[in-house]
Parts: structure tokens; C-alpha cells; sequence
């Protein structure tokens, strides 16, 4: 019944904008999988793609009220998906500079510092990790000091990637912040 009430594209618009969850519920039943399977295919990462995709459909959820589709809700989503990939990718780049840009200042610290100004910057470096909020800390531990990826530290702490991004980037910009 409800699956031929939204066959008209603008009676599912407006359930949509008035908050119907059935409206959402049906959208959704439609178009994750292929949506999911998109995605998996351009970024390669099964687990990254379920994570895009569900932010997506939060993404449209949160802006159902101001739906503007001029052609279809399929691509309208697609492209939703497809923006948030390369946003998480700009992000991923950026955040690999400013490592590379870490390890370079350390590096460069070393070679012209002497051992006791190093030892200072060490300790200095260990009392601002401590200080980091508990999980950003944990996150911050466990990628850069026992080496594991953004899934691996996800899956460990339960935790989606996106929430690990997070952590790092807090913890990265604290730590530049304060030893710069």
C-alpha cells in the first residue's frame, strides 16, 4: 500500500519534508544497497561505504524539510554520497599533511637540536598526549604508537572510523598547536 503511494514522486516529497517516517523508510529501502554498492566500488572499502551511506541518509533526513529535487531522489542521493566521499577524502589529505608536516618539524628538530633540548620536547610532547581527553587520547596512542589503521582502532574501540578521524585530527591539531 504504501509502496504504491510513493510511486508519485511528489506526494513521497512531501511525507518526506512533514517527517513520515515511512515516507524515509521506503526511500531508504530502495536505494541503500545499490547506494552502498556505489560506493564500495569508488572507494574500495566496504566498511567506509556503509559509513558514507549512512551518513548520507542522516544527511537527508536532517534535510528533508527544504527537499529541492529537480530530477530524481536516486540521483539526488548519489550525489549526496559521492560529496561526502571526496569531502572524507579532502579530510584524509589534509590530515596526512599536517603528519608529514609533524614528522618533518621532529625530524628537523633532532638534527639541529641538541640531546637535552630533544629530551625536553619529549617530555614536553608526552605531558600534552596525557593531557588529551581520554578517548582522543586512547585513539591518538593506538595509531601512532602501536601502529594500527583508522579500521583496525574503529573496530577495537567500537567506534566508527569517521569517529576515529575525529579523534586524530583533534589530537593532531592540539599537539601542532601546542609544541609549534
Amino acid at each position: 500500500m504504501e509502496k504504491d503511494k510513493y510511486r508519485n514522486k511528489e506526494v513521497l516529497l512531501g511525507d518526506l519534508r512533514e517527517g513520515v517516517m515511512p515516507a524515509f523508510t521506503h526511500v531508504f529501502n530502495c536505494y541503500f544497497n545499490e547506494l552502498n554498492s556505489y560506493i564500495s566500488v569508488i572507494c574500495g572499502n566496504q566498511v567506509m561505504a556503509q559509513e558514507i551511506v549512512q551518513q548520507t541518509f542522516v544527511k537527508f533526513w536532517d534535510k528533508r524539510k527544504n527537499l529541492i529535487i529537480k530530477d530524481n531522489i536516486k540521483r539526488y542521493l548519489f550525489r549526496m554520497a559521492y560529496n561526502l566521499y571526496k569531502d572524507l577524502q579532502k579530510q584524509s589529505v589534509k590530515e596526512l599533511a599536517l603528519i608529514q608536516e609533524l614528522q618533518y618539524a621532529a625530524i628537523a628538530g633532532l638534527i639541529e637540536k641538541d640531546p637535552e633540548d630533544t629530551e625536553r620536547k619529549m617530555q614536553l610532547l608526552n605531558q600534552e598526549i596525557d593531557k588529551l581527553p581520554k578517548k582522543c587520547k586512547t585513539v591518538f596512542l593506538l595509531a601512532k604508537k602501536e601502529g594500527l589503521s583508522y579500521k583496525e582502532i574503529a573496530e577495537r574501540l567500537n567506534i566508527s572510523i569517521k569517529t576515529v578521524e575525529v579523534h586524530m585530527s583533534k589530537a593532531m591539531l592540539r599537539l601542532k598547536n601546542t609544541l609549534t
